[in-house]
């Protein structure tokens, strides 16, 4: 059973709120001695990242945004420590209606009692400022707690800041950006902030998840603050991200005795003319991610070539020449992953959906696979998948299988349905990849980055789940370790330098995990 404190929740704003106030009760911390924590963080990791990063803006002026709720505060806060480390700000306040948050007055009396930073308050038009084109821009606006959209002179702000170059930074979110978005209707045509990044405190907020959002948030990192763990034992959640945390503790390690044996034997049925290599991909995969055997059913076209480009793996050829119209028994594998490079022959569609009628192992379909699927839905009013097999649609097939999509907002309200209707893992290929369960949870991967942007990284992905599969973990462990591995295999190839890949260059960097 998954550790309830490994299971990273993510949060609504109202239950953001009720940490940070959890956290002032039962640590006990006072409120501006918190704020003071989480900007002490924000500071640490905004200066490392001018540093490591290189950026251009290193030595640039710094504006800092502060609205007068807490997120202002900590704007007021995160001025001081800057000023403290020799930086040159400016602190500006916008007075956008409404009373000061007590913490905003304490820390506004801590950074006035300074002397040597400029404060400046905007309180119309007239008041915008006209920055220089490599400043640094620090939004500290607004924060979780924003529930409208801006407007007035907050929003004529916003939008100055936008049209002003230079590198731009949200602190825990970028203002005009709600926390908990459910359509395109709350953020199209809405002011929001754009930032290049975003430090966000303690977990990610749901609006980062999605595309359309990611021109406002940038690239993010999350800044762990020390909220108290035991509040989250006390909420309700069915929306997580795969943490660290989670991976390190369900990854399993070989005894000394296993052997390949004991290890699973997986079934990879994919290839046809000219798509061998999806073939090959996957199963490279499958073997190097842990399975202790591996067998490849493909067309007889690719034989020789399968043979000779991986004698690791065990091969059995379909009768036909060109594509798979024979689907294997599968009564001596532990587990099977079809699809990648299949075809969709109608005589390859037909012979598909009788096989699946058949399947009682875990199973993960991808690809032409899951076109297939399309297929015979069409054709089958009654077509069922397998019970809780893994599907790995990236969004093109994912609209075949569910129907169109208008933007990711609808896209996963029918990703839940579609799990809940078929009984199956979805796994939602894309930024930020996607996995919901029957029982309607969902679950976010934070790792990876564009070098998964290249063709057969997907038949890599296939291939590591399915050999978690075979090697005996549940499908909704296999689907989660195996999003979140093959994203870590592209943060690997980036740290390493790496500014395009293919995705033989993932499958490389699986001996290291």
């Amino acid at each position: 059973m998954l550790p309830l404190n490994l299971k990273m929740k993510l949060l609504t704003a109202k239950q953001i709120q009720d940490w940070d106030a959890f956290t002032i009760k039962h640590e006990p911390i006072s409120s501006v001695d918190l704020m003071e924590r989480a900007s002490k963080a924000f500071s640490t990791v905004f200066l490392n990242h001018l540093n490591e990063a290189g950026l251009k803006f290193i030595n640039s002026p710094v504006f800092i945004f502060c609205g007068l709720g807490n997120n202002g505060g900590d704007g007021l806060a995160i001025a001081r420590i800057l000023h403290e480390a020799g930086k040159q700000l400016t602190v500006y306040v916008l007075n956008s209606g409404g009373l000061p948050s007590p913490d905003f007055t304490i820390n506004f009396k801590r950074l006035k009692e300074l002397r040597e930073i400029e404060i400046i308050e905007i309180d119309n038009e007239k008041d915008l400022p006209n920055l220089p084109e490599n400043a640094i821009i620090i939004d500290a606006l607004f924060g979780t707690g924003l529930n409208k959209p801006l407007a007035g002179i907050t929003a004529l702000l916003v939008q100055r800041l936008n049209e002003t170059n230079g590198y731009k930074v949200s602190v825990d979110i970028p203002s005009g950006l709600l926390a908990d978005l459910t359509s395109l209707e709350m953020i199209r045509e809405h002011t929001i902030f754009k930032a290049h990044d975003t430090f966000t405190f303690q977990v990610p907020k749901q609006s980062f998840m999605f595309p359309e959002t990611g021109e406002f948030v940038g690239n993010f990192k999350v800044l762990t603050i020390g909220l108290h763990p035991d509040f989250l034992k006390s909420i309700r959640s069915d929306s997580f991200f795969i943490s660290k945390e989670w991976v390190q503790a369900n990854l399993k390690s070989r005894s000394k005795f296993s052997h390949k044996g004991s290890a699973g034997h997986a079934l990879i049925i994919a290839g046809s003319y000219g798509k061998m290599g999806a073939a090959l991909l996957a199963s490279k995969a499958a073997l190097r991610a842990g399975c202790g055997l591996l067998t490849a059913y493909i067309p007889r076209v690719g034989y020789t070539i399968f043979q000779t480009a991986f004698p690791e793996a065990m091969v059995q050829t379909d009768e036909e020449l060109y594509e798979i119209r024979n689907f294997p028994s599968t009564n001596e594998w532990d587990a099977i992953g079809v699809g990648p490079g299949m075809g969709v022959h109608p005589n390859t569609v037909k012979a598909f959906g009788i096989w699946l009628n058949q399947i009682n192992i875990p199973l993960l379909i991808d690809a032409d696979g899951l076109n297939a699927c399309a297929e015979l839905m069409k054709l089958h009013a009654d077509f069922s998948f397998p019970n809780m097999a893994v599907i790995t649609p990236h969004p093109k097939e994912f609209e075949r299988l569910a129907g169109k999509c208008t933007d990711s907002f609808e896209r996963l309200t029918k990703q839940k349905e579609f799990a809940h209707k078929h009984n199956v893992i979805v796994v939602l290929k894309g930024a930020h990849t996607c996995i919901t369960l029957p029982d309607g949870e969902t679950y976010f991967n934070l790792t990876g980055n564009p070098l998964l942007a290249t063709a057969g990284s997907g038949d890599v992905l296939s291939g590591i789940i399915t050999s978690f599969l075979a090697q005996g973990y549940e499908p909704k462990e296999a689907a989660l370790l195996g999003v979140y591995l093959h994203g870590t295999l592209a943060n690997r190839l980036k740290d390493k330098g790496y500014k395009q890949a293919v995705a033989g260059d993932l499958i490389e960097e699986l001996k290291f995990i």
